[in-house]
């Protein structure tokens, strides 16, 4: 599989939200996701995975207010919180667009 293009504000974005320690693979197959509804299974990079928990947990949490968003980073609050959110499903998109229109659309 070809690497991702991924623009810088994405890759940082990855890198402050998705994958701080670095360890997460980018590229590669290795982890599942399933859709909540339709039950399709898709496989996915590690970074793909993690964005896609990333954008299930902050849904829930927007639901809640900030305190459950600072429990997910200590950067999110309610007025940065759908444009997180919109970050997390187009770095999906950008990864793996099979998984984004399977799980997220």
């Amino acid at each position: 599989m070809a690497k991702p293009k991924l623009t810088p504000a994405q890759e940082k974005f990855i890198a402050k939200f998705i994958n701080p320690d670095g360890k997460l693979k980018i590229e590669g197959t290795d982890c599942t996701r399933s859709n909540r509804f339709g039950g399709g299974t898709y496989q996915m990079s590690e970074v793909c995975a993690a964005a896609i928990d990333f954008v299930f947990k902050l849904e829930s949490a927007m639901q809640r207010g900030n305190y459950s968003l600072m429990k997910i980073h200590p950067d999110l609050k309610m007025t940065n919180a759908v444009m997180n959110f919109d970050r997390a499903r187009y770095v999906v998109l950008a990864l793996d667009s099979n998984a984004y229109m399977g799980i997220l659309d």
